[in-house]
């Protein structure tokens, strides 16, 4: 009797743990991704590999996959400045105006760490230049604040509006006086933006 339960209690144990797999392979997508591991697409993009990108994209991921943070593939190759892979994602329909769980867009990430080059992409694709995050604040004014020039640069010549204010009510230009980012400063006032 005692052998009878014990076989019982080890079968469920085995079916459970038959279930477990069985749910976790059926989500694990078709290019491969494993929910106790970490997304391929994710993971080249996060190393800059444009191949590994490009591989797993072909294999299925979706170009709008997000990690940690709820950031998406595009915010992590705009972090990094990667262009030929910001283009390869908005090739595959990534969508480029997605917010992270700060509210922060590619735009943004790309703006703080001055890649123009990257802005250039997302702006000539359409990209919602003015888009404040959680705290109000947009890619120019966390541009300005980071003393990113050549974003700040861009974003003004791209139309991104400098008497925007964030939560506090400070302007992008508020934002680099308090900061001390004279070069920044000059832009702004090259561009006739006095508040």
């Amino acid at each position: 009797m005692e052998t009878g339960r014990l076989l019982l209690r080890n079968i469920r144990v085995l079916l459970g743990v038959v279930l477990l797999a069985l749910v976790l392979w059926s989500h694990a997508g078709p290019a491969g991704a494993d929910l106790l591991g970490s997304d391929p697409l994710i993971d080249a993009v996060e190393r800059g590999n444009f191949r590994a990108a490009q591989k797993a994209l072909l294999a299925g991921a979706s170009a709008n996959v997000r990690g940690a943070q709820r950031r998406s593939a595009l915010m992590l190759a705009a972090n990094i400045g990667a262009a030929d892979i910001v283009e390869l994602l908005l090739s595959h329909g990534a969508i480029f105006d997605l917010s992270d769980a700060e509210g922060n867009t590619a735009l943004i990430y790309a703006a703080v760490n001055n890649f123009e080059d990257v802005i250039a992409l997302f702006l000539a694709a359409g990209a919602a230049i003015d888009h404040g995050n959680r705290q109000g604040e947009t890619a120019l004014m966390r541009a300005a604040r980071t003393g990113s020039g050549n974003a700040v640069s861009a974003l003004l010549a791209g139309g991104a509006d400098p008497t925007l204010t964030d939560f506090t009510g400070r302007t992008a230009l508020d934002l680099a006086r308090e900061n001390r980012r004279n070069r920044v400063i000059q832009i702004f006032r090259q561009a006739g933006v006095q508040r």
